[in-house]
């Protein structure tokens, strides 16, 4: 159970950062390198980069900005920054594992038959035929692999996080 909530906050912290890396750029604020970041839309402040991703060059307004996956990601900001630009490239790179960690985030949270469908897809994926692995096993287990999954996620996020930042 820890490893669910730990998983969860995870996931809450690295969504959470992308979203706020993507506004800070909008403003113009540069990566970690010193490079500049091309915008579409210069933005003034956080929540004009916030409204401008909702509203800008859109035909309807989008109502809710995702971060939880490279198209979602993509679509919240394509308006407002490049997308050739590092940032978005970073999340593309990076795209399948935030996936993995959304599928797996998402199970614990909702545990529905749709969330639980696209765990097993992820488990048949990773391992290969129909494990049956329950969620804190998954996360905590060193049977198939040499680190556990929370660790490697861990270990990941930071990962993540250094290559969106770093330009």
């Amino acid at each position: 159970m820890i490893s669910e909530v730990v998983m969860l906050r995870l996931f809450s912290v690295l969504e959470l950062t992308i979203s706020e890396v993507a506004f800070k750029l909008a403003c113009g604020a540069p990566y970690r390198n010193g490079r500049i970041p091309i915008a579409h839309k210069q933005c003034k402040s956080i929540q004009d980069a916030n409204i401008n991703m909702h509203s800008h060059n859109r035909e309807k307004t989008h109502l809710f900005l995702k971060w939880t996956k490279a198209s979602f990601v993509r679509e919240s900001i394509e308006h407002v920054l490049d997308i050739s630009d590092s940032f978005f490239i970073n999340v593309q790179i990076h795209g399948n594992i935030i996936n993995e960690m959304r599928i797996v985030r998402n199970h614990i949270a909702h545990r529905t038959s749709s969330t639980k469908n696209e765990y097993i897809i992820l488990l048949q994926r990773l391992y290969g035929g129909n494990p049956r692995l329950t969620m804190g096993a998954f996360l905590t287990s060193t049977n198939r692999n040499t680190i556990p999954n929370i660790d490697r996620y861990i270990r990941t996020t930071k990962i993540i996080l250094n290559d969106i930042t770093n330009g």
